[in-house]
């Protein structure tokens, strides 16, 4: 017997927050090779920069005093990834990705399940990138 699902009262992912150790630069790398949108403008002195993803969705970079990141082990030993970005042209950010000098993947078909691709940020965050 199929047990009734409740309703959520979870509706949704609204932030992202991902520690960083240079605001600037880790802002400039998510607006130039995921083309996000800086809410206001950050220096080297800022604490934390806030990059729109659509509306109503938002990542937050936050100033960490040292490296880190967000990735972890699978009890196989694989490295996993925190977020998962669906984008419209996994080919296009590819080619962008590769001119830009990102360390990235080659892009991966999962048959039903769509393409994908993994990309690390400065501070070593490693991000998958999806497509349908």
């Amino acid at each position: 017997m199929k047990q009734r699902e409740a309703p959520s009262i979870v509706v949704g992912i609204h932030c992202i927050y991902i520690p960083v150790t240079n605001i600037k630069k880790s802002a400039d790398w998510y607006v130039n090779n995921l083309h996000l949108t800086l809410i206001r403008a950050v220096d080297e002195t800022s604490n934390h920069a806030q990059l729109k993803i659509a509306s109503e969705q938002a990542i937050f970079l936050i100033k960490t005093k040292e490296q880190m990141n967000l990735n972890y082990q699978e009890i196989d030993g694989n490295e996993q990834c925190f977020l998962t970005i669906e984008v419209a042209n996994i080919h296009k950010l590819h080619q962008q990705l590769v001119n830009n000098g990102v360390d990235v993947s080659g892009i991966q078909d999962n048959g039903d399940c769509g393409l994908n691709l993994y990309i690390k940020d400065p501070d070593g965050n490693l991000i998958d990138i999806w497509e349908r």
